[in-house]
């Protein structure tokens, strides 16, 4: 958590630093807490203002608190504590920002699901057309295996296992495109000096890859039992 201490100047500030300071040493349910002074506060802002522009304007101190886990049921107690300093001191618990992060992260992976769910809809489609296909322009192969008596559940097994190869080696080459590209936004992030403040940050290891295998798998599976069963309904419709 933070808390802001404003002021109308300097000294203001500080008196109130001061107060809200002996507050938190009292405090039984205060972790612990870091003071970020005026000075130190305006250091802050120079990435966007630039060095020794800061220094001209009325910064509040900041104090970052950390709450004991007993603690955190008396946020509001502490918060009118603070307050009663001077309407200045406010304490900012990060509970709208944490909520409004929280949300976006849930769409993000409503929608990372719903695009997973779109590429295995796509892989039955092709797979099943594919199968027609295949059957379609090799209806006198498939009759003459007839003759010679092959099953269906034969030449299911033979489309099927067509269908596997084609479509794992299509996933695999499309993991190792997602790891690149991954991997290319994680250098970016670095070198831009953009990681721990706007992004997260990304690195590529076995935590990440490994649960990536779960969509060429996916996709292998899918492809290889829509070959299987159209190709099944096929043969019963037509021989």
């Amino acid at each position: 958590m933070t808390i802001q201490v404003k002021g109308v100047d300097a000294a203001e500030i500080a008196a109130r630093l001061a107060e809200a300071e002996k507050i938190l040493s009292t405090s039984p349910s205060v972790a612990s807490f870091t003071i970020v002074d005026s000075k130190e506060a305006a250091k802050l802002l120079e990435p966007w203002l630039g060095k020794g522009n800061a220094d001209t304007l009325n910064v509040p101190a900041l104090i970052d608190l950390k709450l004991s886990a007993e603690g955190r049921s008396g946020v509001e107690a502490l918060s009118k504590q603070l307050e009663a300093i001077s309407p200045g001191v406010i304490l900012d618990d990060h509970g709208g920002w944490n909520d409004r992060l929280a949300d976006a992260a849930r769409s993000g992976q409503a929608l990372a699901f719903a695009v997973f769910a779109l590429i295995m809809g796509a892989a039955c489609a092709i797979s099943i057309f594919a199968a027609r296909a295949g059957l379609s322009a090799n209806q006198e192969v498939v009759s003459l295996l007839h003759l010679v008596g092959a099953t269906d559940d034969f030449i299911a097994s033979e489309v099927q296992r067509r269908f596997t190869v084609i479509g794992l080696r299509g996933s695999m080459l499309g993991l190792f495109a997602a790891l690149f590209l991954l991997s290319l936004f994680s250098l970016a992030t670095r070198a831009r000096g953009a990681e721990g403040f706007l992004l997260p940050g990304l690195s590529i290891g076995l935590d990440l890859a490994l649960p990536l295998l779960i969509v060429p798998l996916a996709i292998c599976l899918v492809t290889a039992v829509a070959a299987r069963l159209t190709v099944l309904r096929t043969l019963r419709e037509t021989y």
